[in-house]
């Protein structure tokens, strides 16, 4: 999923990174020959962080548990019952 290049190369060619990063949303760059830091794109990334920020919360998580503990048991509520009960 991830792509390297040397930071030599992503010099040359930064003008095309975010183009690069549509392909594949994380570049790892590296300094003799190792991973120095990554480019990542930034909907990936905000992705991401999002993800993470509802792992992190408890009554998110604990929602999402008991709406998949729902769908497992045919426990399911169709749009138009929910427009119902809203309307």
């Amino acid at each position: 999923m991830a792509k390297t290049i040397d930071i030599s190369k992503a010099r040359e060619r930064f003008s095309t990174l975010d183009r690069q990063l549509k392909k594949r949303p994380v570049i790892y760059i590296t300094r003799h020959h190792k991973e120095a830091f990554a480019v990542v794109d930034i909907d990936y990334l905000d992705t991401m962080i999002e993800t993470m920020e509802v792992l992190a919360d408890p009554d998110a998580m604990g929602l999402l548990q008991r709406s998949l503990r729902a769908i497992e048991h045919g426990e399911l509520i169709d749009q138009e019952e929910v427009e119902r009960e809203l309307g």
